[in-house]
């Protein structure tokens, strides 16, 4: 009798496992011998649902929902609402899968390796097309390996655009100007090193708590680039706006590992393709839409100044420490792929 039981009881046990093997989500084209397999693809971004790298992510959803009639579903959320605003957390997420993909900033990225906050030494490109060839050749490749040995793919990259600074206080055109300001920053020596040589009060704060730390006079004044200032609508809690192009940033569109590796070739060319086709367009947009911006911050009242290169050169004088300092810490390996002088 105990014999039967335990024989019964391994067959009951075999069978929960055959059953429970065919309940996740078909990953895999040749479980139903679909080419592109039904899946729901998570895809984060760090910014507001307006903003270019949120519209970017949405119109990825778009093209892969049509090239596969449906059978991928690519759900954005803007926000980092997957990780509660937190965007460290979103980085987390990312390499462990519990987030598929993700439109995120490079220098988000680099709590995974410090070495990426090179992108967004200041003045180091002069136009977005010098930016866009470095991403193109040896400063995406060394982002994508960096990024690949903490088990996250890079499929391709948008404008961030290049950063401005606006505040509640005071016009800013020299750098006696920043004096004691409190101002908010991503994180990173490469922000925060910068402006405290640059005699003003650097935070690291999570973007999704910005509008109302502004509003709050919590934090006199911001750096980021004009999508990002009008989309979010900082310029309603800022009264003055330097544009001085003084830091470069950019989007990575990034996948999990995990996701990526559990696709089958097909998926992933197409995921390849796409994000190539969608990223070009993710960049024409902050470019063609910059002087738009600009003009709408000045109609609603702001006092934009926009800095000469003799200005930004004053700015610049007091940096040869702190230029030396990052140019060290990162290494001539990362200098070299983002063709930063030493």
């Amino acid at each position: 009798m105990k014999k039967i039981i335990k024989i019964r009881t391994t067959a009951c046990f075999l069978a929960i496992l055959l059953l429970l093997s065919g309940c996740g989500p078909k990953r895999n084209g040749e479980a139903d011998g679909s080419k592109y397999p039904k899946m729901k693809i998570l895809l984060s971004t760090t910014v507001s649902e307006q903003s270019n790298a949120t519209l970017t992510g949405k119109l990825f959803a778009e093209e892969i929902a049509e090239k596969t009639d449906g059978n991928i579903e690519v759900v954005v959320y803007s926000s980092d609402q997957l990780s509660g605003g937190n965007m460290s957390k979103g980085v987390e997420m990312l390499t462990q899968g519990a987030i598929d993909c993700a439109f995120e900033p490079v220098d988000v990225l680099a709590v995974l390796d410090s070495r990426l906050l090179a992108l967004s030494l200041p003045w180091t490109f002069d136009s977005y097309e010098e930016a866009e060839e470095c991403l193109n050749s040896e400063g995406g490749d060394f982002i994508r390996e960096k990024l690949r040995a903490k088990n996250i793919e890079t499929l391709g990259f948008i404008h961030n655009g290049f950063r401005q600074l606006t505040n509640s206080k005071r016009s800013v055109v020299t750098p006696e100007d920043l004096k004691n300001m409190k101002l908010r920053v991503p994180g990173g020596d490469v922000f925060m090193e910068f402006f405290k040589a640059l005699g003003a009060d650097p935070v690291s704060m999570s973007f999704s708590e910005l509008f109302t730390a502004l509003q709050q006079g919590t934090v006199d004044g911001q750096e980021n680039g004009f999508d990002l200032i009008t989309t979010n609508k900082f310029y309603e809690v800022q009264d003055y706006i330097t544009g001085w192009n003084y830091s470069y940033g950019a989007f990575a569109m990034a996948f999990s590992s995990k996701t990526w590796e559990s696709l089958n070739e097909d998926t992933q060319e197409l995921f390849r393709e796409t994000a190539e086709k969608v990223c070009r367009i993710g960049c024409e947009n902050v470019v063609n839409n910059e002087e738009k911006q600009k003009q709408e911050v000045a109609d609603y009242g702001c006092e934009l100044t926009e800095l000469n290169e003799e200005q930004i050169m004053a700015f610049k004088e007091q940096l040869d420490a702190y230029y030396e300092k990052m140019t060290t810490q990162y290494g001539e390996e990362t200098c070299k792929a983002f063709g930063i002088e030493q």
